[in-house]
């Protein structure tokens, strides 16, 4: 009996992880962000039937069309936040603290961040929130990001993972 409970749950974990549910890399930060890949459309109305009351979009303006992601957002009822940072270069200070202030921001929760994969870019801004919000150091913060899929050839990401101090800048908000 409870052999096939913990088979169920792992089979459900790992189908949710391989997107079944239109949520590629899944996976829950802590009770108030989640983590992924690029929703479908319907995953969208998924994620607010769970509640989540913001999107933070990572992915770059070129890579899809923004608009129609707001609109399917802002139609199922949830806040729409555009961070826009290029899939092969580090983020800037300036696009980490602008995603760093709606994490933080209670009035946001449950906050769902995203890029293309769920693992480079939104590993890498994750990074940063758990040695600001956390207190983890630098290198603990890096592990997991290369947990949830980090990849080898991002240096420049791990780099700024390596090298970020939380400062007071991290707090200004985006509306």
């Amino acid at each position: 009996m409870i052999r096939a409970v913990v088979v169920a749950v792992l089979g459900a974990a790992a189908a949710l992880a391989q997107g079944s549910d239109g949520l590629p890399n899944f996976k829950v930060v802590n009770d108030h962000i989640l983590r992924g890949g690029q929703p479908t459309d319907e995953a969208f109305q998924k994620l607010a039937e769970r509640g989540v009351k913001t999107v933070v979009d990572l992915r770059w303006t070129g890579e899809h069309d923004i608009s129609h992601e707001k609109q399917i957002v802002e139609t199922d009822g949830m806040r729409f936040v555009s961070v826009p940072m290029h899939g092969l270069s580090a983020p800037t200070q300036e696009q980490v603290s602008k995603v760093l202030s709606v994490l933080e921001d209670s009035n946001s929760w449950p906050v769902f961040i995203h890029c293309r994969r769920g693992s480079d870019r939104t590993g890498t801004v994750l990074a940063c929130y758990r040695i600001a919000h956390d207190h983890w150091q630098n290198q603990k913060a890096l592990e997991e990001a290369k947990t949830y899929g980090l990849s080898s050839f991002e240096r420049a990401m791990r780099s700024f993972i390596q090298h970020f101090q939380p400062g007071p800048e991290a707090l200004f908000s985006v509306r």
